[in-house]
């Protein structure tokens, strides 16, 4: 059995179970939350996972050795994860559900271990059911501030789906070989390079947040694509960002995808002040 397949099993369940809450909810933006939450996973596997070196993925999807190591990383962090805490705290699930969701996962984890399509390096399973139990807590916490309408809840939040969102696309750039950074603290430049990266992106994504959020006209708002290109040359003409294609071509892509980006901050925005997250919390819990 190819490598890939159980990772694409694990994508399946988190679309499908996504699907059903928007349907159920009659909300497109129950994605925001979804990836309000991997955002949150995503500044938690800076550290454990680029920085600590933790564990190692094998889905055999990608040529380069590290990059197919974060494509596995992407389908905890960026889909199952993060969807399965939106279906928690959407529902109120009780604690059992919540056990029983982790166990669920740490069976996973040693199934891929058994698979040797995982491999923990000082990481362990007992890590992963505790943080994962944490985790579940958190997101009902969350959802349930949001529900009180607190600004600094929602910022946060907007501010972590943004990073979601532009980490993933700053991701797909260094895949397609269209631009790295390398400052050199690591040998593996594509860990370097996802490093550096990561740190960039944190600060673009809260580019977006404060942009969307302290303005409502879009002349304002259209700022902050080129100021976050604007980040980038420093790092550029130091050559610590390495583009791979004609500039010209780097510039018109990156301001596509800048401009889908508020594009996108700009609705999460709308969701997150006007969804009426009570009205999210009226279900009986299960």
């Amino acid at each position: 059995m190819p490598n890939y397949i159980p990772y694409l099993i694990l994508v399946l369940i988190s679309l499908t179970l996504l699907i059903v809450m928007m349907v159920r909810e009659r909300r497109f933006g129950i994605i925001v939350l979804v990836f309000s939450y991997a955002g949150m996973v995503y500044v938690a596997e800076y550290f454990v996972f680029i920085i600590g070196d933790s564990y190692e993925y094998f889905p055999e999807v990608l040529s380069i050795r590290y990059y197919d190591n974060a494509a596995g990383a992407v389908v905890s962090n960026f889909l199952i994860v993060p969807t399965l805490a939106t279906m928690i705290a959407l529902y109120k699930l009780r604690w059992g559900w919540s056990i029983l969701i982790t166990m669920s996962f740490a069976g996973v984890e040693w199934l891929f271990i058994q698979l040797q399509i995982y491999e923990p390096h000082w990481w362990t399973i007992a890590y992963s059911v505790c943080l994962f139990f944490c985790f579940f807590y958190l997101a009902r916490f969350w959802l349930g501030q949001l529900s009180k309408g607190l600004g600094f809840f929602r910022f946060i939040s907007l501010w972590m789906q943004a990073w979601s969102g532009v980490g993933t696309v700053m991701f797909m750039m260094s895949v397609l070989g269209i631009r790295y950074y390398h400052l050199g603290v690591y040998e593996d430049i594509y860990r370097d390079d996802l490093f550096l990266g990561s740190m960039m992106g944190i600060l673009k994504s809260g580019v977006f947040a404060i942009f969307v959020t302290c303005f409502k006209q879009v002349k304002w708002r259209l700022l902050a694509p080129p100021l976050v290109f604007a980040l980038d040359i420093p790092l550029y003409a130091m050559g610590l960002l390495r583009v791979q294609i004609p500039f010209w071509q780097y510039t018109i892509i990156y301001a596509v995808m800048a401009c889908l980006l508020l594009w996108w901050n700009s609705y999460a925005h709308r969701f997150l002040w006007g969804m009426g997250a009570g009205k999210l919390l009226e279900g009986q819990e299960r």
